[in-house]
């Protein structure tokens, strides 16, 4: 399901944030730079999931400074960041915007690199995702990017060569459709959408782009960031449940086509 291309779109983009007070005005400013200027409207839609800092006042001081529209949505509690992201994909598509973005509010991807995404969506991609080059992350997560890649190709039958990226850009249409197949409140809708996309035939335009330290005072962030094992035990534990559930949802899409 495509939408014909629009000359000068309204563009929505999710952002998911936990505990980015440090970081996310510049980065939210970096972003309206980058994009407003190209698009009829740009909306950019903050899903703040119960921060313990100042995360949502850091995003109300730069609303006058946008511009852009700027939409703050607070999880009532802490729903982890795949049922984050979903909460910040429907919120952008309740907008009734005609492409849709998603990049995490940690800040570690550059504005610039959103606005390429944007060019080839004008340009009649219909799906287009980032492929972290030297990623200025600490060494287990890069490791489990890697294993990812491989679960995915040996599990799904799909290569993609970052399929969990949090950089990525549908056509609204699209996404809407996709988003269908994906289990509630998931994990992982990231790779999902991935598996689902490529299992339809559709071609994810892949395009290497930036990585950089995130932007705010820890480069592991507060979600893995604050315990002394070498890795993290509530990856750990992360890790375990996301895959059980992946289990389950290629059980669900049964054998490729």
């Amino acid at each position: 399901m495509h939408s014909e291309p629009v000359s000068s779109p309204s563009v929505a983009v999710a952002i998911p944030a936990y505990n980015e007070a440090d970081g996310i005005r510049g980065f939210l400013t970096e972003l309206d730079g980058a994009l407003a200027p190209h698009v009829g409207s740009l909306r950019l839609i903050v899903v703040d999931d119960a921060s313990t800092d100042s995360t949502q006042a850091a995003v109300e001081s730069v609303r006058a400074e946008l511009s852009g529209q700027l939409e703050l949505v607070a999880n009532p509690s802490n729903l982890g960041h795949g049922p984050t992201v979903l909460v910040g994909y429907r919120r952008a598509l309740a907008s009734g915007a005609d492409l849709v973005l998603q990049v995490d509010g940690d800040g570690q991807f550059l504005g610039g690199d959103l606005r390429r995404l944007l060019v080839l969506l004008l340009d009649q991609a219909h799906a287009v995702s980032g492929v972290r080059r030297f990623r200025q992350d600490p060494w287990f997560r890069m490791v489990m990017t890697s294993v990812v890649r491989t679960y995915v190709r040996r599990s799904f039958g799909v290569n993609a060569r970052d399929p969990n990226c949090p950089l990525r850009g549908y056509e609204a249409p699209l996404l809407a459709d996709l988003l269908t197949e994906l289990p509630e409140q998931c994990l992982i809708p990231n790779l999902y959408l991935t598996v689902v996309a490529a299992r339809r035939g559709l071609a994810l335009v892949e395009v290497d782009v930036s990585h950089r330290v995130r932007r705010g005072g820890s480069a592991q962030g507060t979600s893995w960031g604050r315990e002394r094992s070498p890795i993290p035990l509530r990856l750990v534990r992360f890790s375990v449940r996301a895959l059980i559930e992946s289990r389950r949802f290629r059980r669900a899409l049964g054998p490729p086509a």
